[in-house]
Formats: structure tokens, C-alpha cells, sequence
């Protein structure tokens, strides 16, 4: 199976264990006892703690046609209570400068939601304040983003991102395949 397949198999495997363990019981079914119960109330409590940190930065390929070389640097600090995105919150910033030195784009804001899964993560969130230059017309603010990163250790992370602005979907807690490798810095995926 290739990786991005299986990236997608797993982020479905995690909504789905999320949609599971947030069902209501039905009408019907006996109420737990004992050992079952506690067993249940540890599953409905869902795992702990997530985060993902870190500042990396990438140079841009040939696939970003215009933009082929140019230094993008990503920072994040993203926590929720849960690997499912509960009580979710941080901050996150984005900078992207032309070869030339011209700056293309640089905004943050506040993370909204977190979803974990071994060592990748999504991070969604809004933007606050921040300009694009590079894209007149195309305030970033108050636009939604979406930030995937794969936690490789200190041997590469990769990242992917998905920015409103440009009219592209963003719905809380998904993102897309962490698609470019990071050349700097590094983040780290908990939860």
C-alpha cells in the first residue's frame, strides 16, 4: 500500500474509532457493570493529551509553479485534551518569501482543532491577522487553514497545508497529505 493511501486509511480508522466511542448507548442495551464499565468509561474518555510543536521550513519544488525555490517557514503549537480535537488550542504561523527576497505571504492565528493519529497530525485553524502581497484581492484574514504534518524525528518532517484564501474547503480537523519534505527546524507529534 502506498503512503498516502495509507495515510488516508488511517485517519479514517481514527474518525471512526472517534464515532465510535462517542455513540450513546441505545435505549435498549443493559447498562454496563463492573470490569465492562470502567472499560467503557476509559474508551469514552478517549485518549490523552495531543500536541503537535515545532518550526520547520521548506524550499518549494518545481510543483509549485512561479514559486519553485522559495523559502517557506511554518510555525505551530497546537494542543487539545484529546487526540480527537476536544478543548482545543494554539496559535500558528506561516511565512513565505519569493527567491528574490519580496515577501509572497505571512499571516497567523489561532489553532481550532487537533487530530492525532501515531505520528501525523492536522492542525485547522483561523486566520487573525497577516497580509499575502504576492495575491492582491486575497486577504488571508479571517480565512481558514489547514496544516498536516508527519513527525519523522530529526531525519525530515513532512508537511502539507491547505489554504482558505485561495478558495479551497477547510473543514476542522482535515487537512491533506503531508506532501514536502521540511529542510529545517522540526516538529514534534504527541497523542
Amino acid at each position: 500500500m502506498n503512503r498516502r493511501l495509507a495515510v488516508a486509511a488511517t485517519t479514517l480508522c481514527l474518525l471512526a474509532a472517534t464515532v465510535a466511542t462517542a455513540a450513546p448507548a441505545s435505549a435498549g442495551e443493559p447498562a454496563p457493570t463492573g470490569a465492562s464499565a470502567a472499560a467503557q468509561q476509559a474508551a469514552a474518555a478517549g485518549p490523552g493529551p495531543a500536541s503537535l510543536r515545532g518550526s520547520a521550513g521548506a524550499v518549494l519544488d518545481s510543483r509549485f509553479a512561479g514559486f519553485a525555490g522559495d523559502p517557506v517557514r511554518f510555525g505551530v503549537d497546537a494542543r487539545a485534551d484529546g487526540a480527537t480535537g476536544a478543548t482545543t488550542r494554539g496559535h500558528f504561523h506561516v511565512r513565505h518569501v519569493h527567491s528574490d527576497g519580496r515577501l509572497v505571504a505571512d499571516f497567523e492565528g489561532d489553532i481550532t482543532c487537533l487530530a492525532v493519529g501515531g505520528h501525523e497530525a492536522v492542525a485547522t485553524g483561523v486566520v487573525t491577522k497577516g497580509e499575502a502581497p504576492w495575491f492582491p484581492g486575497r486577504s488571508p484574514v479571517g480565512q481558514k487553514v489547514a496544516l498536516s504534518v508527519e513527525d519523522n524525528g530529526r531525519h525530515g518532517d513532512r508537511i502539507g497545508w491547505v489554504w482558505g484564501f485561495f478558495g479551497q474547503p477547510v473543514s476542522d480537523c482535515q487537512g491533506t497529505v503531508p506532501f514536502i519534505r521540511t529542510t529545517s527546524g522540526d516538529f514534534t507529534v504527541r497523542g
